[in-house]
Formats: structure tokens, sequence, C-alpha cells
């Protein structure tokens, strides 16, 4: 008999989808023509705005060409009493007991775990403890070389086990964890099966109501929900760290988790995929996760995220750009994810040119602005409609572009880490306040204040009549650029200025396992959440 394969089914689109794919297609070459077409070279500023709209182009149409189709993988969930032995790692470093014991007593009640190995960088006595107590292997180690990556590598010498669950410290399994992953592998390409990153404490700022939505919308609802699930149609789905299990010879073809970036996930699940290895989504959470609770976690994970992925494609020798292995879909999965993270020096030119426009009073295309300008706006909505139409209901045209812009100063923070050569690894840290320092506040208001006094230019140069159109097409642009980062900082200042203690620092471990694992639709939207 032939070996199981695992089995695809496409979600059914709206019968115009394929239509607005085709058209986008067709119609983003002849942009791209024109724009160029157009350029003045005269003024410094005239090829920075033509390369700011291509890749505005490009990052769309990788966007268009990853998204097109939806599939997921058919059931295959298997029953106990399981034949085949499955460890689960849990990497720490530094997380309180309040925080990991709760993902240990979860891991140790998985059906059909074998064993559970706390892996401790900081070599701490109270999670020994704690461990011993539980039952839990404990397996530290006196050095932190490559961070997460190395300690799980730590832990893979530790354990024969034909497949091991990866959990971040503060990711708290369902018992069918391994019931709901585990026959998949008996398709013997797959290397991983992966599911989403979700979360229980809903009411971090990451999180927004959203009307008939249970829990709201997630910031990175669009990566879970709509990226990933499309990637299992192309064997492109992401390793994203933790809440996924690995067959263990599959690691072992290539080295073991990948060490030497600071996203070691993505890193890792490149190498598999570009050996040939298959990846699995599920779209059903199997863990549930501390989310985020202030800015300052938040701007260092995305930068730590930037570093890792512009580290990983420019300047590594698995880059997605010249390494061997990988099909052109893949290839452009892995590049649309690293080069996403360039934007936050994109939304920076569309802040300045329009400035320097204005200061100026040339134009950075040659022929008629207004011309100009339609077309731009013309082709700009239907982007946004095409996104929009592809996201299939995960994209909120508000919220979406809100983070997308609030991602701006740590992109832009990591690109010399990125270009020179340094690798910043790093810990999320859990249960901190909800307020953040100063400077960093700051920052974001600066930032926001250089919108608006753009905007306030903008508006000043057409009040007075002076170069009318550009400074028309100028204050509309700026205006929406200015409204997003003002959204942003509101719900980040009524979520500082709350004065509601989270519901989970009440609980001890015991209680907060039962209320995550047993009533997950009480802490956890119905929609994924994020990485």
């Amino acid at each position: 008999m032939s070996p199981y394969r695992v089995q695809q089914v496409t979600d059914r689109d709206p019968p115009y989808l394929p239509l607005l794919f085709h058209t986008f297609m067709v119609l983003a070459p002849v942009f791209v023509i024109w724009r160029t077409a157009v350029v003045n070279w005269g003024v410094w500023y005239g090829p920075l705005a033509w390369l700011a709209e291509m890749f505005a182009v490009g990052t769309t149409a990788l966007f268009v060409l990853s998204l097109r189709r939806r599939t997921r993988p058919l059931p295959r969930t298997v029953q106990p009493p399981l034949t085949r032995t499955v460890d689960i790692l849990v990497p720490t470093v530094d997380e309180p007991l309040p925080v990991l014991e709760p993902t240990v007593l979860g891991a140790l009640r998985v059906r059909g775990v074998r064993d559970v190995i706390v892996l401790d960088d900081g070599v701490r006595e109270e999670v020994r403890g704690m461990a011993a107590r539980l039952g839990a292997r404990y397996l530290p180690r006196a050095s932190s070389a490559g961070a997460k990556a190395g300690n799980l590598n730590h832990g893979l010498l530790a354990t024969d086990a034909e497949f091991v669950v990866t959990l971040d410290a503060d990711h708290v399994p369902l018992p069918e964890f391994i019931e709901r992953t585990l026959g998949y592998f008996d398709d013997p390409d797959v290397a991983v099966v992966q599911s989403p990153q979700s979360f229980y404490n809903t009411e971090s700022f990451t999180f927004r109501r959203r009307r008939g939505v249970d829990g709201g919308w997630h910031e990175q609802e669009m990566f879970y929900g709509g990226v990933q699930p499309t990637k299992n149609s192309t064997n492109s789905a992401i390793y994203t760290g933790t809440s996924a299990m690995l067959r263990r010879s599959a690691l072992d073809s290539v080295g073991g988790f990948a060490p030497d970036t600071s996203t070691e996930d993505i890193h890792t699940s490149l190498r598999l995929h570009a050996r040939g290895w298959k990846s699995v989504y599920l779209e059903s959470p199997l863990a549930y996760g501390l989310e985020v609770e202030n800015l300052r976690q938040y701007y260092g994970t995305r930068r730590r995220w930037a570093i890792g992925s512009l580290h990983l494609l420019f300047r590594h020798p698995d880059s997605p750009l010249r390494v061997r292995g990988l099909t052109w879909h893949q290839r452009l999965n892995y590049l649309s994810a690293m080069v996403a993270h360039l934007q936050g020096l994109n939304r920076l030119l569309y802040l300045l040119i329009p400035v320097a426009a204005l200061t100026t009073g040339v134009a950075p295309v040659h022929g008629p602005y207004a011309v100009y300008g339609f077309a731009f706006l013309a082709f700009t909505i239907f982007s946004i409609w095409i996104v929009v139409r592809f996201g299939r209901g995960h994209y909120h045209m508000l919220h979406s572009e809100a983070f997308a812009v609030a991602d701006t100063l740590p992109m832009i923070a990591a690109l010399p880490a990125a270009f020179l050569g340094e690798r910043e690894f790093g810990v999320t840290q859990k249960r901190t306040e909800r307020t953040t320092d100063r400077r960093l506040k700051w920052a974001y208001r600066i930032f926001a204040l250089a919108e608006l006094f753009a905007l306030g230019f903008a508006v000043t140069r057409l009040v007075r009549g002076e170069h009318v159109v550009i400074a028309a097409w100028s204050a509309a642009f700026l205006a929406l650029s200015s409204a997003y980062v003002l959204v942003f900082l509101a719900g980040m200042e009524r979520y500082e200025r709350s004065p509601v203690v989270p519901w989970y620092r009440h609980l001890g471990p015991e209680d907060l396992y039962h209320r995550i694992v047993g009533r997950p639709a009480e802490v956890e939207p119905d929609r994924v959440a994020a990485r």
C-alpha cells in the first residue's frame, strides 16, 4: 500500500476573486511601466518616490500571489493509546513561575505525552523545584549560546522521542494537542504541524473590539487567520516557534533549530522546506499564551522580528534569494514575509516626499500632477480593495493599517542591526505593567507630531493657493496617515489608563490552567490570534 499523504481541501471563494486576481496582475505591470516613464529624475526625491511606489506594488503583488488559494488539511485525529513517542520541550529564561507553571501543568496533562522537559537558560532553583514537584524533567544549561534555538537544541540532546512539541513558556496547551497533530505525520514527508499562536489575555492593547466578532480583532489576525492557511496549498506554512509538533528526524536533517539568527522559527522552517520536507497548518488553536502587555514589549518584539528576518534575507546563506531547494512558490512566500519588514522605511519615505515636494514646489513626476494623482489614487484604492478581498475577513481597514503604521519605528530601528550584522536575541517579558517608559512613548508622539506637522504644512500651502495640486494631494494622503497614527496612540492611552487588573493576575497556576483549558471560548476569540 502507498503511504498516507496529507489531503487538502480548497475553500470555496466568491467567483469574482479569480477575476480580481487576474485584473490586478494585468494592471500592476501597466502601472509600473507608466510610473517609470514619468519619474522626475531632476529632483532627489523623484527616484525615491518611484522606489517607494514600486515597493508597494511589489509587496501587494507578492501578497496576492501568496493568498490566491486557501486550503485546509482534512482532519486526521488519532486516538489513544499512542504507539509513537512524543516529548514536549518548554524553553525558559526568566519567565516568572506564575507564567511558567500553568504551561508545565498543561504539558504534563496532554494526552499521549511521554515526557515534559523544562529547558532553563536561567538555571533557577525555583524552576528546578517546580519541575520536580509537578513531575517534569528539568534541564538547565550553563551557556546561553544560540538563545532559544540553542536551548531547544540542548533539549534535543536529552530526548530520543520520534516527535517533539515546542511550547513557549507562557503557552498552555490543550489536552488533545497530540491527538490533533500526530496523525498528519503518517505522511512520511511532513516535518512540522503548526497551530496558531493564540492568547488568553484578550484585553491586551493588541486586541480591538469589533462588532459581530467574539473577543474582537487581533493585531496578527491577518497572518494567522488570512496568510498561514493559504500557505498550505504551496507547502509554505511557516513554523512559528511555539504550539507546533516537529519530526525529530527532519530536525536532525537540517542540524536542529537554526541558532544563528534571532528569528529561529522562520529560519528553521525555511531550512526544512529547502530540504524537501512538508509543513501543515491547522487553523484551530491548540494552545493559549500571554500577549505582550505594554508598548515596550511590543516594540522590542517587532524590532527583533525585523532584525532577524532582514538579516536572514540579505546577509545569510539561507536567504530565500539564493538558497537551493525551495520551490518558486515557497521562495515567494518567504520573500514576502521578510520584505514586509522594510515597510517602515517605505512609510518614512511617504512622509518625507510630500514635504520635499511642497518645499520646492516641484513634483516627483513629469507631466500634469493631477493626472498622476488620479492614477496613483485609483490604483491605490484598487490595491487596498484587493488586500481586503483576499484577506477574507481578517484584514481590518482601520486597525490593520494603524498597527502597520505603528510598526514604522521598530522597523526603522532594526535597519542598522540587520544590515551591519548584529543579531539581537531577546525574550518578551511576561506579566509586566501596562505603562511603558516615557522615552518610547515620546518617540511615538514625536512621530505623530511629524505626521501632523507635514499635514499642517500641506494644508497651509493649499489655503494660500501655492502649488495647489501638490498640496491637495499631499494633504489627503497625510491626513489618512496621521489618522492611523492617532488611532493607535488613542487606543494605547485608553489601555494604559484602564484601572482594571487583568483577571488572570488573581488566579493561581491550577485555576488559570482550568480557566484556559476548561472554557477556551470565554478567554479566546473564535478568530485565531497572534505570533
